[in-house]
């Protein structure tokens, strides 16, 4: 196990938060992902907190920088994070270094109909036109039993009213 994975596990930490938790057990995963894509080299940010990068920034095993942004539904302001993602991703692509980057969010496994539910309130095309915008390469989803991938389309479309 490499330092930096090895460094991910929950240790204990003052005012821990859902998406903390959410970052560490993705990471977990990938630690020994088979797809060199998705394997992570080296850890740049782990911190829901950081102010200078994503949540979750890595360097795969096949050279691909991922800027992740991180939101759980396990939290009292828990419809906030539906528009935080927005602007999380947006202020992302402000950075420097970021045109080859791979742009994605991480939520939850069983918050997917949740935010796809919250997500339906915004026309579908300006929705699908956003992921494109920015442009976002995928959705994480992180459970206890491994991690996911969804379109921006699919996550969109997952709650069936």
């Amino acid at each position: 196990m490499s330092p930096d994975v090895r460094a991910t596990k929950r240790a204990p930490m003052a005012n821990r938060t859902p998406e903390q938790d959410l970052i560490d057990q993705f990471l977990e995963h990938l630690e020994t992902n088979a797809d060199d894509d998705l394997r992570v080299a080296k850890i740049i940010n782990k911190n829901c907190r950081s102010k200078t990068y994503a949540d979750v920034e890595f360097h795969s095993a096949s050279k691909l920088h991922w800027v992740i942004e991180a939101k759980s539904d396990d939290s009292k302001d828990r419809h906030n994070t539906v528009h935080k993602i927005f602007g999380e991703l947006l202020k992302e692509t402000g950075r420097i270094n970021r045109d080859s980057c791979r742009h994605a969010i991480l939520i939850p496994n069983c918050a997917v109909r949740f935010y796809s539910r919250a997500f339906q309130a915004i026309h579908r095309d300006k929705f699908v036109g956003f992921g494109e915008l920015i442009p976002i390469d995928t959705v994480f989803t992180s459970d206890e039993t491994g991690v996911s991938q969804l379109s921006w389309e699919e996550l969109y479309d997952a709650h069936k009213p």
